[in-house]
Formats: structure tokens, sequence, C-alpha cells
């Protein structure tokens, strides 16, 4: 046994020396900013000793740390958030290295040769620079678009028109305060260096905007930028006497910026998108709208210096800014078009849901009242089937200019859906909201009596309204929702919300959601399980006697919630929504169980009894209905013969030949079949003698009059003969005093259930009460 295990633990294994494991996970990121920190120092040192450094030198070593940037811009451009403004900013590098490149060139063939290269150097290495602080900018729009929702597509433009102006600009100050720069430099110099002041303003106005636009004022990469830009807009202003590249100081600075910009790029964040106003690029516009009409006015007042430049530059500012003005234009007819689609509804040209929820929100915010109206129409999907769709959408069509005409002005019509509409009334109340719903019903009415069709389809308005100050959108469409159910329920028609019946129904939502949760557990061998379900759902149970002894031969399972905040809730309160909401499988599988087990039990104490258990529409139809009720005999290890299933005469007519069918196999396992409420449904002898069952049980309906009325006292006796003759027992349910005990009898009766003689009780109660009663000597034993 190792160490490790004496100690109860597991065996980490080899581990890396600290040392080597710090160094392994610094490494990656120590040598790139240890790269940057030695650039940025090389730097230093070649700006304040630029005068003792070889040309070719110089230039070398500036084109190395702009590949090498280059280099950190792509690798960024791969793996950081944001990588196409990375990707923009590498290629400003390169078109500043490749000026660079030429520099050393020409810088080496003077050395060797002492004659230059034989191409204008200074225009190449201006112009490189140029395209470096286009490619920058473009890279810092992609920037912003990537940390935004917004994407303007027209950034460029803003960009060139901006260059243009500020140049524009530029000649006209220029020639006012120094216009003998216009004389002392040639022409192309001074409009280079004028270039290379305003792509710097440009850029250096782009990182502070990006800055504060995306919410980036904390981003240190973004100012690291801006003061590149400014640095190097000051190196411009001061030192580049001869152009961009005039000055080995002004070149350094530029390569600094990139390098820089570089360094950035090794700090990576995750991107955080925010909203920006659409309204930045429009006010962008108007800005070099008034820049280039300034200077279109001034210029003729300035000096002639600059001659027609400025007109010139101005003039391409004001197309590229015509241009950009059209393409606003369009992005907002396309926007205001995209705002409409999105409010409108498609097939009928009214509102939409949208649309709804926002004139409902407007409302609620001006502290208005409102009423709403919810339109819905009864059976028109079998218009769909019949017709087609095509049909059904030309109905709906029509039907939603009738109800446009029949709205009252300054309300708001909307399609919510399929074929549901909602009507928003601004100061309505309930009763207004009536009136009008009333007339929409008729309109509705109007146009299908109208149609050439035998159609069918009826109308259900519900109407509701919230007085000023207490407007609230969802609360609103929830009470009108709910009296637009009520009506639907009544068969069509009109009705106003009722908080009595919403209460009630909230109710029985909160109800039905409990119920989910308690039978929502887990599931063994298909049946639920689980301390909650366990303790809150239990069985009574009411004993059923023999007439003929006096004996307990068998017990009716009757299932209570103890609900843990309601408390004893009866089926009444919770089975017709099990029904409707498909939880009835689930309740059918446990209380069989629960029941067969507790039925052994007192069979195994000395009293056989059979156990009845109801078997809902729901049930019967189950495809594992016949698996649920093996697992539960098997489980119990209970006779199947003392199992009986009651089946109201409903159920059985739900589907004759499935009932038919399942009954069969049920009784061929011994399992016996009971049609509980017998007399009081509409099924006919003919099926009953087709039925393998073994048990009628008169309905309480008739147990209740055989004592005072003898009509009812010949149907019991005609029924009594009818299932004697058929082999079937007869049970009543119902008897409450011993007179009608003694007609019941009299009458053929062989079993009885009732108060008289006691109500359901749960199982220790029961068990007590059974432990006092005498057993059934024959009765009690046989199983049929």
């Amino acid at each position: 046994m190792t160490t490790a295990e004496v100690r109860g633990t597991r065996d980490p294994g080899p581990r890396r020396a600290p040392l080597t494991a710090t160094v392994a996970r610094l490494l990656p990121r120590l040598v790139p900013r240890a790269g940057a920190l030695a650039a940025a120092a090389v730097l230093a040192v070649l700006a304040a000793g630029r005068d003792r450094v070889p040309a070719s030198a110089l230039e070398g070593l500036l084109t190395v740390l702009l590949l090498a940037a280059t280099l950190q811009l792509r690798r960024a451009a791969r793996r950081a958030p944001g990588g196409t403004a990375w990707r923009w900013f590498a290629r400003a590098t390169t078109a500043v290295a490749a000026g660079c490149a030429v520099a050393f060139a020409d810088a080496v063939l003077h050395d060797a040769t002492g004659h230059p290269l034989p191409v204008p150097v200074a225009s190449v290495v201006g112009a490189s620079v140029l395209v470096g602080g286009a490619f920058a900018y473009a890279g810092l729009t992609r920037w912003n678009q990537s940390r935004s929702y917004l994407r303007d597509p027209g950034d460029h433009l803003n960009g060139l028109a901006a260059v243009l102006a500020g140049t524009g600009a530029g000649n006209v100050l220029l020639a006012s305060a120094a216009p003998e720069l216009f004389t002392a430099w040639p022409l192309w110099r001074v409009e280079g260096w004028l270039l290379g002041c305003t792509v710097l303003v440009v850029l250096l106005g782009a990182a502070v905007t990006v800055a504060a636009a995306g919410r980036l004022l904390r981003d240190a990469r973004l100012w690291v930028l801006a003061a590149a830009a400014a640095g190097l807009l000051a190196a411009t202003l001061l030192v580049g006497r001869d152009g961009p590249a005039g000055d080995p100081l002004l070149h350094v600075c530029w390569v600094a910026g990139f390098v820089l910009l570089a360094a950035s790029s090794l700090h990576e964040r995750p991107i955080e998108p925010v909203a920006i106003s659409p309204q930045t690029p429009a006010v962008a516009v108007v800005v070099l709208t008034l820049v280039s009409v300034v200077v279109l006015a001034v210029d003729g007042h300035a000096s002639a210096a600059a001659g027609i430049l400025p007109v010139v530059f101005t003039g391409l500012s004001v197309l590229l800014v015509s241009t950009r003005v059209v393409w606003l234009v369009r992005e907002l007819e396309d926007l205001a078009a995209s705002r409409l689609q999105a409010r409108t509804d498609d097939l009928t040209g009214v509102a939409n849901r949208r649309a709804l929820v926002a004139r409902l929100e407007a409302l609620a915010v001006d502290g208005l009242g409102a009423g709403l109206l919810l339109v819905d129409l009864d059976r028109f999907k079998e218009v769909n089937d019949r017709y087609g769709h095509v049909e059904g959408d030309d109905l709906l069509r029509v039907i939603t200019r009738a109800l446009e005409a029949a709205a009252p002005a300054g309300s708001l019509l909307a399609r919510l859906g399929g074929d549901e509409f909602a009507l928003v009334v601004p100061h309505g109340t309930e009763r207004g909201g009536s009136a009008v719903g009333r007339g929409l019903v008729d309109a509705v009415v109007a146009v299908v009596r109208a149609d050439a069709r035998p159609l069918g389809v009826g109308v259900s308005v519900g109407v509701a309204a919230l007085a000023p100050g207490t407007l609230d959108p969802d609360d609103l469409l929830r009470r009108a929702d709910a009296a637009m159910w009520v009506a639907k329920a009544a068969g069509g028609g009109l009705s106003v919300f009722d908080a009595e019946a919403d209460a009630a129904a909230r109710d029985r939502a909160a109800l039905l959601a409990d119920l989910r949760a308690l039978l929502a557990g887990e599931v063994r061998d298909g049946v639920p399980g689980g301390a909650a379900l366990t303790e809150q759902l239990v069985l009574f149970y009411q004993p059923q006697l023999e007439l003929a002894s006096g004996g307990v031969v068998g017990v009716e399972a009757l299932v209570r919630w103890r609900h843990p905040e309601r408390g004893l809730l009866p089926p009444v309160a919770f089975l017709d929504l099990v029904e409707e909401h498909g939880l009835m499988d689930h309740l059918t599988a446990f209380l069989l169980h629960r029941a067969v087990g507790e039925t052994r039990g007192w069979s195994a104490g000395g009293r056989p009894l059979r156990v009845s258990v109801n078997l809902s529409a729901s049930s019967l139809a189950r495809p594992g209905l016949l698996a649920v009720v093996d697992r539960a005999l098997a489980a119990g290890a209970l006779e199947p013969g003392r199992l009986v299933l009651e089946v109201t005469e409903t159920t059985l007519m739900a589907d004759p030949a499935l009932a038919l069918a399942v009954t069969r196999d049920l009784t061929a396992r011994g399992v016996q079949l009971s049609i509980d409420d017998y007399g009081t449904g509409y099924s006919s002898l003919a099926y009953l003698t087709d039925l393998p069952a073994s048990e009628l049980k008169l309905d309480r309906a008739f147990t209740l009059r055989v004592l005072g009325e003898p009509r009812t006292a010949d149907i019991v006796a005609a029924t009594v003969g009818l299932a004697h003759r058929l082999g079937l027992r007869v049970v009543a349910e119902g008897v409450e005093d011993g007179a009608t005990l003694e007609v019941l009898a009299r009458l053929g009766v062989d079993e009885t259930q009732g108060y008289l003689h006691a109500r359901p009780m749960p199982p220790a109660e029961f068990e007590g009460w059974l432990g006092r009663r005498p057993a059934a000597a024959a009765a009690g034993a046989r199983l049929g």
C-alpha cells in the first residue's frame, strides 16, 4: 500500500517544478512585452542620437521593427476579439514598412555607389505614411464596429471627406498665417505636409470618438493610439519642415507609434457590444459640410498664395459628403420601412403584437387609461380545412376591413396572430368597451352572413379596461384574454372581465402548477414516487357491505389531496385538472399501486376484500394501462379477482371499440369490471351484453329516490333483474338510511355503499373500523 493510500488520498503523480511551471506560464506573455519595451527603448535612443546613426542602419532597424509589429498585429488578428481591426492595423504597418524599405535601399545604394535610387524616395516614403494612416483609420472604424451594434459602411467616405476638408482648411490657414511657405517649398511638399497633418488630426479624432462612442474610455490601447497620433502631429507641425519624411526624428516617431500599437494588441479584452445612436454618421456629415462651407467662404478673403487648391479640396469633400448624404437618406428610408414592417401584420396590413404593446406602453407612460378588446374567431380552422388557406386568408382580410370600419376613431386595431385580433381604445372603459365589442361582433357576423359559402365562423370578444394611472400593459392583456376565454367557453359573444372569475381561474392555475410539481417527480417502473407525492396523495376507503350477510366484502378507493396550504381536498377540487392537462396516467399508476398494496395488507390480516378503483376515459385509452395493472398486482401480490376497475357509461361510450378491447384484456387477467353510475348515461342494452362486466353500480340519483318514487323503484327492480340475468351483481351507492336499505334489499340489490355504513376513511381509521365489523363468512371470501 502506498503512502497516498494510507493517508486516504490519490497520488497526483509527478509534479512540475514550481519555477519551471511559472516560467512556462509567463514566458509567452513576457517575451512579446519585453520585445515591445526593447523596441521602445531602441527608438528612444535613435531619436536622441539620430544624427550619429548612419542612415542605412537607421532605416534598416526601423524596417525590422515595423515588420515585427506587422507579425504581432497579424497574430492579434487571428486570436484577439475584433480581429478585423488588427488586420487593418497590420496593413498600415506593412505600408509604412514598405516606405522604410525603400529608404533603406536608397541609403545602402548611396553608401555603396554614391548615387541614390532613381526614384523620388521622399515622395514614396511620404505616400507610404499617408497610406498607412488611411489603413489605421480603417482599423479604427472596424474596431468601433466590432464593439457596437452600429454598422456604418460609409465610414471611409467620412474619413476621406474629413481629410479633404481639413486639407482645404489648412491651405486657407497657411495662406493667411505663413504665405512664405508656398514660395519656399514646392507645392507638392506643402500639400503633402498638410495632408500628413490632416491625416493625423483625423486619426486622433477617430480614436477619441471610438473611445467615447464605444464605451472604451478605460481601454489603454485606444489611448496609446491617440497618444501616438498626438505625438506624431506635434512632431509634424514642429519638426517636419521638409514633409513627412524630411527629418529622421519624424520617421522614428511614426515607427514608434505603430510599434506601440502592436504592443497594445498583446492585451486582449472581451468584446462587449453597446448600442450607438445611428445619428452619429449624420452628425459627422453636418460637421464636414459646415467646415467646407466656412473654407469656401473664407477663401475669397484669404491670401491668393494657396490658389485654387482650397476650392478643389473642399469641393471634393462636398462631393463625398453629398454621396454620404444620399447613402444616409437611403438608410433612413430602409430603416423606416423596416420599422413599419416590424410593426405591421403582413397578411392584413394592420398593426401587429409589437405595435399593440408599444401603444399600451406609451399610454401607460402618459398616465392614461385604456380599454382593450380581444377578438377571437371561433371555428375559423374549419374554413382553412374545408376551403384552403388562400380562401381563409381572403376571409381574414375582409373581416379585418370590417373590424376597422367598426372601430372608433383614435383606436388601434392589431392582429395578434392566426385568427385573433386586438383593439386598443384610449380612455376606454368597460361600459364603452362593451358597446364597441357588440359592434365588432355585429361586423363579423355580417361578413360571415354575406359570404356565399356556408361558414360556421363565430366570434368571441373579451373586454377589459384599466383606469388612468393604473394601466399595466401585461395586466390589461391578461384580463382581456381571460374575458375572451369566458366568452369562448359560453359559445361565443361578448364577455367583460370579471375579477371574481379571474381570481378563481388564477387559483386553479396555481393549483394546476402544484399538481404538475407533485406528479412530476421521479418515476420508477412506470410509477411516480417521491416523499411529497406519498405524503400528499392519500386514499380514503368506503366499505361495501353484502345485504344478505351484512359483512364487509369490498371497499372503494377514493383519492384525496392533503395540500400543504389548502388542507384536505376532495377529488372534485382537482381531478378535472388532472384529466384536462394529461396528468391522469401518472395519478392512476400511483393510486393503483397504493390501493393494491393496502388491500393486500388487510387480506393478509384475515379480511380478504375487493378494492374498487375508478378509471377515467384517458386512462382507459392509455396504451400502457394493461402493463400498469400487471405491475400493480405483482407489486402488491394481490389476486387479480380482488381488483375491480370502475368505468362510467360515458367513459365506455367515448370509444366503444377501444373500450371493449381493453376491458376484455383486463378481465382475461382475472380483473373485475364495474359499470359505475349505471342509469345516468346513454349506453345501450345491446352494448351492455357485449361488455365483460362483473358489476353494476346504481347511481345515487336512483338510490336517493327509490323510497319515495314508485317509478324509480320499478326502474331499479328492472335493472336488478336484468343484471342478475346477465350474471352481474348490483351495488347501490349513496345509501344513507335504514328504510332505503330495506327497500333495496327487497328489490334484490346485492351490495350497498353509503354514509349509513361509513364515510370514506383513511387507511388506519378504516382498519380500526373493519376490526369492529363482522366478517362475511362466505360472501367476503368469494371474488365474484
